[in-house]
Formats: C-alpha cells, structure tokens, sequence
C-alpha cells in the first residue's frame, strides 16, 4: 500500500510538474511573441526611416552580404533591392557597390567612417560616399551631388577666367568706399609692383594712389594722374562711383603701368643728354646746368666751385691694355667719383679721361679740398681687369665763382688751368685756381733753380726723430729727415722743396745724399746700440730707378750696416706705380725692411698690401690725433692694425704726443711709436747724445735696514 501510495503521490507531483511547465512554456511564448513584435515594428520603424532619408542607403552585415536597400540607393545601383539584398557586396560589379569593399573593410577595421567622392564624368555625376561601421554591420550612404559640383565647377571656371583676363591685363582695377579704403581691387599689374590683393582689401587706398587724388574724386571730378611706386609708373584714371540715387559713394579707377613708356621717354632723354659709356651727364648737360648753377649763385649771392678731373696714368692703359680696358677704367671711375659727391652737386663726363663737378654752393676753399681728398682717395684704389689691377690717380683743378670769374666759360678756363697745375706737381692733387698763379709759378721755378745747387752748397741737412718700442719705452731707432737751410728763406720744410725735386730728377741726387749720410750717422749710432735701425724715404722717381737696389746694397757695405737695420720707407702713392714693383722686390730680396709711410689716408687695398713686398706699416698721425675723443679714429686705427697683424707686418704709430694714445695704440699691438712724445727731429750731435743717455745704466737708491 505504501508502494501505491508513493506512485500515486509520484504521479501526482509529476502531473503538477507538467502543469506548471506548461504555464510556464505558454507564458514565454507570450512574452517572446511580445518581443518579436516589438523587434518587426522597431525593425520596420528603422526601414521606414531609411526610406525616408533622400539619399541613397544600403546596408551589409558582417560577412558583407546587402541586408537593406533603400529607393535611392536603386536608382543609384541600377539594380532593385530584390535583386541586391542577400547577396555579398563583391558580386554586385559597380564603382558604388564592389569597388568600395576594400574602403568597407577598413572602415570596420579601424572604426572611422569613411567619405569619398565618386566621379562619372561621363555622365555627369558625382556621388558623395559614406561608409559609417557599426557593430555587426556597415551603412553605406550614397548622395548624388551632381547639381552642386556642376554649379561650383562653372563658378569656379568662371571666377578663373575672370581672374585670368584681371591678371594678364597690364592695369589694376580698383573701387574704394567713402572711407578711402579698398573695397575691391584685382590686376595683374600689382604682381609687378609687389602688391597683394587680399592684403589690400580694407587697407587705404594711399598704398597705390594718393589720398588727395581720391578726395578730389568724391567732389564729382574725373582725375588722371601719375605717380612712381618704387621702380614702377602707374598713370591713375579715378572717377567717381554713385548709388542708384546718383549719390557718390566711393571711386572707382583703373591704374595703368606705365614704366615701359617712361623707361623708353628717359632712354631718349639719355641719348641727347647723358654719356653712353658712364652713363654720367655730357657736356651738353654741363653747359646747361653750369649756366643755370652760376646764374642761381648771382641771383642768391652764393659761392660755388667748378672741379676739373683729368686722370693720371690712363692713356698709358689705354695704349698698353687696349680701348676696352680703357673704356672699363673710365667706366669704374665715374662710378667712384659719383658715390664721392655730396647730394646737391652735379657730375659730368665731357669727353676723354675728364669729367667735372659743379659744387653748386660751398662755404669756402676748405670744402673743396675735403671733397678732393675723397676723390683722390677713391680713385688711387686698385681697378680690377680681369686678372689684373691697373691704378690711376687724378689731378684736380678748382675754380670758384665769382672770385675766378662770373661765367661758365671763364670758370671752365681757369678750372682747367688749376688742373694743368695740379698735374705738373707730379698728378694726385688739388690746385685751386689764384690771380697771382704766374708769380707763384715764378716763385716755384726759382726755388726749383736753388734747389738744384743745394746740395753743392751744403744746404740740406738731415734731423732724425725717436723710434721707439712702445712696449719697453726704448728707443730702437729713428728716422731720417732732410732739411733745407736756405741762406735767405731760412728753413725750408720738405712738404714745400720735396715736391719740387720731385718733378725733377733732383730728387734722386738729394735721396742718394740721404741716404748715405743716414748709413753713416747710422754707424755711429750703432756703436752705441749695436741693434740700432734707421729709416729713410724714397720718392716715387728713386723706385723706378734700375739700380735702386745695387745703389743701396753698396752703401751699406760701405758703413758695414746689415741690412736688417735699414728702412725704406715709401708712401702709398708712390707703391702704385706698377713700375715701381720690380724695384721694391729688388730692395726686399737684399734684405732691408720696406715700410709703406702714413698708411690710412692713401690708397692701398687689402689686396694691394698682399701684393706689395712690405714689411712694416707706418699708421698716419691723422688717425692718431684724436684717437682718445673720435670713435671712428679708434675703430680705424684698431683695423689697420689687425689687417697688419693678418699680414704678418711689423706696426709702427706716427704722430704720438701724449702717454694715452701710447698707451692705446700699444694696447692694439703695436710694436713702435714716434711722434713727440718720444722727442721732435734732432740734428745728428744732438740726438746722439740722447741716445748715449738713453743707454746708460740708471742707478736706483737703496735704502739700508738697520
């Protein structure tokens, strides 16, 4: 009975077992059946709204097989979704379905969505693609965007048509506001002129035409101008710009490059009025501004100078080196003499290796001699000719008006008498023209006459200054200076005789005198100190001398003086002379030491000096002056010396008069000074007892200790 019992009670729980899960089973599927309904409508919501979006869009799952397709994306496709939907993408061929498969995949990939644009240009469209990846699926969007592409395309062809035509027009058109600034401007002549219209746009209108021009424009007028803008001319047509009301509300011009037109109105102006090979004013131009300069200086009671220039050494290159080199000489130098000139005067090339300045107003004589030295100075710098250097100098003639004379042609005549006399005292300097020129030229011929028997009288005699090594205080040498002690004219300083005996050959008896009597005082000096050394000048005439160096080689094997212990000293002028080279190698090869005298207001290049066979340098006293007070003295005087230094040359400072400029100059590294600090010119038994003082011991007090 308990086995019955246990089955019925088995059967009746396995009945309400059956019963629940049945309930159970029924209510699941409500609820799923709920669910798939609610999946079918979220579903048919989600094609709805695909339909309803105007571009096209079909969907692939995650094996890349078309789930959805919407209406546009038919006719995109040229295919129905029937068709389409279930298939993977690669069988349905077209540049919107297989050919983005490799686009699908790297947008799932990486999780960006991707965009493109599709051309068919054969058909006239171009579709805009998206690809947006999602989970187990990709969108893609099509958009046909045909319309706008062909519009933008025809604007943009348009816009560049119009900007072609704007910028090959050789003009600029322009409107402004009321407010004179830009309010449109295009050309292609503002490429010319180095503008931009996009940063012009806004900006005033004074960038490219004046403000008053447009102001007069606004009054009602119609204006044509012209005005330069930098190299360029722009000839400005401006009228005025009004609304419908007839109200002028801006201006609107066109600007038109008018350079070739001017260049080719200046070509013929230059023809009739300018040297074609200096391209420097002609005589023609001369005449007429050295009429209306002497006019203007009467009616305003002014002085004013004309300069004659006549070159020394060309027509030597002209017949050694040829026309062309010539012509490039005189080319570099009206090159040179016009960067030398002051802003208001006028240069000129009348013809041949002369040219002219009218200094249309000056203060006095002072102010012609300042712009001589600069064009001296200019001119006497090497001129390179293909791998040569040629040098020229220049000799200077002035006259001023009204004292020699109230007319061009007077003025002219007595500029170029001064000029013949700056020549004839041996080129490289300036005479101004004097009423009393005969009597003087009467005084220079009977100085020359004394000059020549000078010697024979005993009246020369030498004086010789300090050398000095401005890091010990000693002195190490001197230099020999001649004197003329004239019976009647008392002494005569050599800046007066020595140019005299240079333009006769009385200077080389006098240099010759010179320096035999320098080697022989130099013996004496020696005994004294044995590394004593002596210095000497040499005219340009002596360098060209062949036997310059046997000359000197003799005499000092005479007073039994090495060579190191003699100094030939030569200016920078008389180093120019390409004669004068071979003379100077000669000297260095026997040994004597060459320094180049009152080195800075000469002529010599860094080049010149690596040519020359110097080895010293001798910085002019101009510089060392006002070396304390001048920055620009200091500066120069600090450069020499450095380039000497770069050399390798050997410097000494001229001019020293105070323990400061001593000081400073040896600072720099200059080896010696003289100057009169260290003691004036003495006459021979006068210096040699200074030199004997100099060497004797000085005794020093020394005070006992307890």
């Amino acid at each position: 009975m308990n086995s019955v019992f246990l089955a019925c009670t088995a059967l009746a729980l396995s009945a309400v077992a059956a019963f629940l899960a049945a309930r159970w089973w029924i209510r699941g599927r409500a609820v799923m059946e709920a669910a798939r309904v609610i999946a079918a409508d979220a579903v048919e919501r989600r094609y709805n709204l695909l339909e309803a979006i105007r571009e096209g869009i079909y969907i692939v799952d995650a094996d890349l097989r078309v789930t959805h397709v919407n209406d546009e994306a038919e006719r995109l496709l040229h295919r129905t979704a029937d068709e389409m939907i279930g298939l993977e993408l690669d069988q349905l061929v077209d540049p919107l379905a297989s050919e983005l498969v490799p686009d699908i995949r790297a947008a799932r990939r990486s999780g960006v969505p991707i965009e493109r644009i599709h051309a068919f240009p054969a058909l006239q469209t171009w579709v805009e693609v998206r690809i947006l990846p999602a989970a187990d699926e990709t969108l893609i969007s099509l958009e046909d965007v045909s319309a706008q592409t062909i519009a933008e395309t025809q604007l943009h062809e348009n816009a560049h048509s119009l900007q072609l035509v704007a910028n090959n027009v050789d003009a600029i058109l322009w409107t402004v506001g009321r407010d004179g600034r830009f309010s449109a401007i295009s050309g292609g002549a503002l490429v010319e002129i180095k503008l931009r219209s996009e940063d012009l746009v806004g900006q005033s209108c004074a960038a490219l035409v004046a403000e008053d021009v447009v102001r007069d424009v606004f009054t009602g007028r119609h204006v044509r101008v012209e005005s330069a803008h930098g190299d360029h001319w722009l000839r400005h047509h401006v009228e005025p710009l009004a609304d419908r009301d007839n109200n002028i509300v801006g201006a609107v011009g066109v600007s038109i490059d008018i350079t070739e037109l001017k260049r080719t109105q200046r070509q013929l102006f230059d023809a009739a009025h300018r040297d074609r090979l200096t391209e420097l004013p002609n005589r023609f131009s001369l005449d007429q501004r050295l009429q209306e300069a002497v006019a203007l200086a009467g009616r305003e009671d002014k002085r004013l100078a004309l300069l004659f220039l006549d070159l020394d050494r060309f027509k030597s290159i002209n017949d050694t080196m040829g026309h062309g080199a010539g012509d490039e000489v005189l080319r570099e130098v009206g090159a040179r003499l016009q960067k030398c000139i002051r802003g208001d005067d006028f240069i000129a090339r009348p013809g041949g290796d002369e040219f002219m300045i009218i200094m249309s107003s000056i203060g006095g004589v002072k102010d012609i001699e300042l712009l001589s030295q600069r064009l001296i100075r200019a001119l006497a710098a090497p001129i390179q000719l293909d791998d040569r250097e040629v040098y020229v100098g220049v000799s200077i003639g002035a006259a001023v008006f009204p004292e020699h004379g109230t007319d061009a042609s007077a003025l002219t005549a007595h500029a170029d008498a001064a000029m013949y006399r700056a020549k004839g005292g041996g080129g490289s300097a300036l005479a101004v023209y004097e009423n009393a020129m005969h009597a003087q030229d009467a005084e220079r011929f009977a100085l020359e006459a004394d000059l020549r028997n000078a010697l024979q009288r005993g009246e020369i005699e030498l004086e010789y200054q300090p050398l000095v090594d401005l890091a010990r205080n000693q002195m190490v040498g001197c230099e020999a200076l001649a004197r003329w002690r004239h019976p009647t004219r008392g002494t005569i300083q050599p800046d007066v005789f020595i140019p005299i005996a240079e333009q006769s050959a009385t200077i080389v008896d006098i240099d010759r005198w010179v320096l035999r009597q320098a080697l022989a005082a130099a013996a004496t000096f020696r005994t004294i100190d044995p590394n004593f050394r002596i210095a000497v000048n040499l005219s340009a005439r002596d360098l060209r001398e062949p036997a310059l160096a046997q000359t000197v080689g003799t005499a000092l094997s005479e007073y039994e003086i090495p060579p190191h212990a003699l100094i030939l000293e030569v200016t920078e002028t008389a180093a120019l002379d390409d004669a004068a080279l071979p003379g100077l190698q000669r000297l260095r090869e026997l040994g004597v030491h060459i320094a180049m005298d009152d080195f800075g207001i000469g002529y010599s290049s860094l080049a010149h000096l690596k040519r020359l066979p110097i080895t010293m340098l001798k910085i002019d006293r101009t510089f060392i002056r006002d070396v304390e007070e001048d920055e620009s003295d200091r500066a120069i005087v600090t450069s020499i010396v450095n380039v000497a230094k770069a050399f390798g040359l050997h410097v000494v400072a001229e001019g020293i008069e105070t323990a400061e400029q001593a000081a400073f100059v040896s600072s720099l590294g200059c080896e010696d000074g003289q100057g009169y600090r260290f003691g004036k010119p003495q006459r021979f038994d006068v210096f040699s007892a200074a030199l004997r003082a100099s060497r004797r011991p000085k005794l020093r007090l020394v005070e006992r200790t307890a």
